[in-house]
């Protein structure tokens, strides 16, 4: 009788109707679960990957302290624990980073330069693409570097001039690998300037905009119709925008993009196109990007670098 009374109760148990509004509300609470999880995985992953830029008053002793910090965990211990852990293709990263610094009279120079290191998917340096990496870096920040010497020595430091050159790792993907330096220049007025290096983990090797696409596909013309479809829109929904686009001197609107223009890869797997200030845009726009649909490129652009 005890049985048959529980055998009844287990039945009218698995009869009660869900509501519908709990099942979403339960259904939504695990997507929402999963949703987080995600975020907090790629927070997580973003967060190793961050340097802090300190320009504070006491910036240069803090910037010294953390620089050593970096050097300092970039030893051979945390080298030989990272060649454990499988992976697939190339791994690249920032190993460490020094810093040009000057104050002269009315003139302030701050450069950051990182040092790169990838590594083959068997752990072994990847010295080719290493070096070749770091040389270009170090070629872009001299230059830098040299062209304030010679302002502070052509003006012996009287004229008000600033020079920031920051960088971050803005993609750390399975197949891309990105890092981005925003250079900004104030006298009379400022200008900003964005240069970014890529390395494809797939090859190993560093890569332009065309590394993105298939062999022998037309990406120019459709990238570039749909950034001025999107620039017509932002004019005509915002004044206070402008672009160099149908105007009255057809010579100097924005025609296309170039296979060697600047692009990263976004947090959301979309390909933006930069521009920097005056390139397409008065200098009022500061530099500009365009974020890509995925459906204009999809059938141009190699697996894994989208989505």
């Amino acid at each position: 009788m005890k049985d048959e009374r529980l055998e009844n109760m287990r039945q009218d148990y698995e009869h009660i109707r869900i509501p519908d509004n709990l099942r979403q509300r339960v259904d939504a609470g695990i997507q929402q679960a999963k949703e987080e999880n995600k975020e907090e995985k790629k927070r997580m992953k973003r967060k190793s990957k961050v340097i802090l830029f300190v320009k504070t008053a006491g910036g240069a002793v803090v910037a010294a302290m953390l620089a050593i910090t970096i050097m300092a965990n970039s030893g051979a211990s945390i080298a030989n624990a990272m060649m454990k852990i499988p992976v697939i293709g190339a791994i690249a990263e920032v190993v460490t980073f020094r810093e040009y610094k000057d104050t002269t009279n009315n003139m302030e120079a701050d450069v950051k330069v990182p040092e790169i290191s990838v590594t083959n998917e068997d752990g072994t340096v990847n010295e080719e693409t290493t070096e070749q990496i770091n040389k270009s870096i170090q070629e872009y920040t001299d230059e830098i570097i040299a062209q304030y010497k010679a302002d502070v020595e052509a003006s012996g430091g009287e004229v008000n001039q600033l020079v920031e050159l920051d960088y971050q790792v803005i993609t750390d993907a399975e197949r891309l690998f990105s890092i981005r330096f925003d250079k900004l220049t104030i006298m009379a007025s400022g200008a900003e300037s964005v240069k970014i290096y890529h390395i494809d983990k797939q090859t190993g090797q560093m890569i332009g905009l065309s590394g993105l696409f298939k062999d022998g596909v037309d990406f120019i013309n459709p990238i570039s119709d749909n950034i001025k479809e999107q620039m017509r829109q932002q004019m005509a929904e915002d004044e206070g925008k402008m672009y160099f686009l149908d105007t009255d001197m057809p010579e100097s609107d924005f025609q296309s993009i170039t296979e060697d223009t600047t692009f990263y890869v976004n947090d959301s797997g979309k390909l933006v196109i930069v521009f920097d200030e005056y390139e397409v845009a008065p200098g009022s726009m500061g530099s500009v990007e365009f974020e890509i649909p995925t459906e204009v490129i999809q059938d141009l652009v190699q697996e894994g670098f989208v989505s």
